[in-house]
């Protein structure tokens, strides 16, 4: 820990830093810089109160246990050393932000991810979801482990609140956020990110030519080693390099397709995506895939022990269904912009038929899978949205 030095006036605000969310009382501090230890987010001012506490919250309880010496730990846990610390105050200095050392109960820290998922909830602007990708930034700092369903969040939430440069943002900055396309939940939320954004706008030229831009972006970023270098553990079978995922070579082939057909876009780029994809749908034998999502789509409702695992499950199918979208609308579009031009025209049909026939059988499963044992519908807002997606790519 480096030196302390006695200071008989520190300010709890700092001119260095943008938002502290401290008291502003002034007191004397005794001063420690652990900037070796890391850093804490430095965040924008909030949009209303309620997230300045969560922050303050957020950074004071969670992130900055994580940064202290085993000393510090025993100072700050310690109830015998909880008059000591309002008797003579320490303030701590991890990268930009200087925060007090308070005593901490560890019975009484807040809850990770609730505290992390109100900040979520609450944030409305741009700075706003700027501090959530922060947040990300702090948990990796400070090397808590974030869950994959936690990121899956954040790029959801960025994706409702057109925020989707931020997404782009967290995926240039992987070793940072911790967000990376070797992610299988990730992936498939980045992708559905960026074809919805085209597909519920109708297919507007402009909105379509910017996530045309956005899904080359991401292609590209899936050769950078942090999105598809990983170690083959049974434990995480997620994790993988998905370059080669069907899906992942239609979403570009998609968007350019449908820049052709309708906004008169290049013609020769649809045939060297669509080249590409056939390929790629015959090296990752796509048909076998194929069917084993169409027996997923024979799933009953009453098969499952409870409605947490019913909706889990629903929901993972509608996302698998979501992928075949892409791939059948890439194929179906190309197909109708190249003509006889088709590379190889004959097996991009009997891909397209049959990503056809399984996409429509499963969409319908999708009702009856989400029923409840009366037979009354759950009504998951998930199954409403893929059919929503459909009906724009019909």
């Amino acid at each position: 820990m480096s030196s302390i030095r006695r200071s008989c006036q520190s300010a709890l605000f700092r001119t260095n830093n943008v938002c502290l969310y401290t008291n502003g009382s002034r007191r004397a501090f005794s001063r420690t810089s652990v900037s070796s230890r890391g850093a804490l987010p430095n965040f924008l001012p909030p949009s209303k109160p309620e997230l300045s506490e969560l922050l303050s919250k957020f950074n004071a309880k969670i992130l900055l246990p994580s940064h202290l010496t085993k000393e510090q730990r025993k100072l700050v846990y310690s109830k015998e050393s909880r008059a000591k610390l309002e008797a003579e105050p320490v303030e701590i200095t991890l990268g930009d932000v200087t925060l007090p050392l308070e005593h901490l109960d560890r019975n009484r820290l807040p809850n990770t991810f609730k505290t992390f998922r109100g900040i979520v909830a609450e944030s409305e602007t741009k700075e706003d979801w700027e501090n959530v990708v922060r947040c990300l930034e702090g948990f990796e700092e400070a090397g808590i482990k974030v869950e994959s369903a936690w990121q899956e969040l954040v790029v959801r939430k960025l994706n409702l609140a057109d925020m989707h440069h931020l997404v782009l943002k967290m995926l240039q900055r992987s070793k940072a956020t911790g967000v990376k396309l070797s992610n299988l939940g990730v992936l498939q939320q980045v992708l559905r990110s960026v074809h919805d954004k085209a597909t519920l706008s109708d297919w507007a030229e402009e909105e379509t030519a910017k996530m045309y831009k956005q899904a080359k972006q991401i292609v590209e970023l899936m050769d950078n080693e942090e999105h598809h270098k990983v170690q083959n553990r049974k434990d995480q079978p997620t994790e993988g390099d998905w370059r080669g995922r069907p899906s992942v070579v239609a979403l570009p082939t998609e968007l350019a397709a449908v820049l052709a057909e309708r906004h008169g876009g290049d013609m020769e780029q649809v045939k060297k995506l669509s080249n590409r994809l056939v390929n790629a749908l015959k090296q990752s034998d796509y048909t076998a895939w194929l069917d084993m999502t169409s027996l997923r789509s024979s799933t009953k409702a009453d098969s499952f022990k409870n409605v947490t695992t019913q909706l889990a499950f629903t929901k993972d199918h509608s996302y698998s269904l979501l992928e075949v979208m892409i791939v059948w609308n890439a194929l179906k579009t190309s197909r109708k912009v190249l003509g006889a031009e088709m590379p190889m025209a004959e097996e991009a049909q009997k891909f397209e038929t049959k990503a056809e026939q399984v996409l429509m059988e499963g969409m319908q499963s999708l009702d009856d899978m989400s029923k409840d044992k009366s037979g009354k519908s759950l009504k998951p807002a998930f199954v409403k949205y893929a059919k929503d997606v459909l009906e724009k790519c019909r």
